[in-house]
């Protein structure tokens, strides 16, 4: 049988995406430009990789021969937040509570591909190559242009059904699909609400749709290798690993629905709070890898999870508060 996008976006749904959408593999000019532009910027700090092959990001035919379309994935992953934390703890974002979502990701993608591969018709070839993060793609405007959501404020995919809470991951391929229409779900707009903006607690979303990364809650906890100045650190409140507040506020995330997959939830990994002194107490390599082993934490390494924890148990002693939104509305 001859695989059709409707085919695909089947299939990805019955290996647990929450959303599929197919894009041609074309330059976005205004896209490329701004990529540059915030590369010119400095605002992705110490991640120099990014500045590898930028025409590579910016220009997927260079991704593979022959290629014909991208096949755009999302994943829901929000869960509830408690409304304050335990005394002497630090919260970590929610993406990275339970199992390491590249690891559930790449087994999901992986069905995929066998599946269309199955279908594949005696004597057809069709080349795949799949991203989760760490490939050279801009999966949020790739994802916007195949319909899956539009990029707010806070440089995020928003989708009508999920909001901002979805990872995002893509397959390349040969095949020739029929592209999505981006127009065709109205999934609403940013207007003049600007309330992540005004809530993020560094300052780190300096223009519509642009984020600097050296101010970034998320950056400083997780990417950056070295300390982090006072003031930044104040903003942290009691955030340990990543942050949220961004999407905490957004109106698009008033509806939020909780993840379906299991794996995600806090009881598979870390879960919603770390003990700081627990984490200070660790002396090597493999005590931090009995907490953070096959969950995200690992990215940060003990070095940097120690260093949040005592900007933690700092602004605690301090009495700078936990700042996170409460999220009633959204755990209804």
């Amino acid at each position: 049988m001859n695989i059709t996008a409707e085919t695909v976006k089947q299939l990805a749904t019955e290996v647990g995406f929450d959303l599929c959408g197919i894009t041609s593999p074309d330059t976005i000019p205004e896209v490329r430009t701004q990529y540059y532009n915030w590369l010119a910027r400095k605002f992705h700090g110490e991640m120099s990789y990014l500045e590898n092959e930028p025409e590579r990001r910016t220009e997927p035919r260079r991704l593979m021969d022959g290629i014909g379309s991208i096949i755009m994935l999302g994943l829901n992953y929000y869960q509830p937040d408690s409304e304050t934390a335990p005394p002497g703890h630090g919260r970590v974002s929610r993406y990275a509570r339970g199992r390491d979502y590249h690891k559930i990701i790449v087994g999901k993608t992986k069905k995929l591909i066998r599946r269309m591969r199955e279908l594949t018709p005696a004597g057809e070839s069709n080349e795949y190559k799949w991203y989760v993060d760490f490939g050279p793609v801009l999966e949020r405007a790739y994802a916007e242009k195949a319909g899956l959501g539009f990029i707010g404020k806070n440089s995020m995919l928003i989708s009508r059904a999920f909001g901002s809470w979805l990872f995002l991951s893509e397959v390349v391929t040969t095949l020739r699909l029929e592209p999505d229409d981006p127009r065709a779900i109205n999934h609403g707009r940013c207007g003049s609400c600007t309330l992540c903006i005004d809530a993020c607690p560094t300052g780190a979303i300096v223009e519509d749709r642009v984020v600097d990364a050296t101010r970034c809650i998320s950056y400083l906890t997780i990417e950056r290798p070295t300390e982090i100045a006072e003031d930044l650190a104040r903003g942290m409140g009691n955030r340990i690993f990543g942050c949220d507040v961004c999407q905490d506020v957004c109106p698009h995330n008033h509806r939020a629905v909780v993840t379906g997959e299991k794996e995600l939830l806090p009881s598979h990994g870390v879960g919603e709070f770390l003990e700081a002194r627990r984490v200070l107490e660790m002396r090597t390599r493999e005590e931090f890898l009995d907490l953070a082993a096959g969950t995200s934490l690992v990215r940060t390494r003990l070095e940097g999870l120690q260093r949040n924890a005592r900007i933690v148990l700092r602004n605690e002693a301090m009495g700078i508060a936990d700042t996170t939104a409460p999220d009633d509305e959204n755990s209804k």
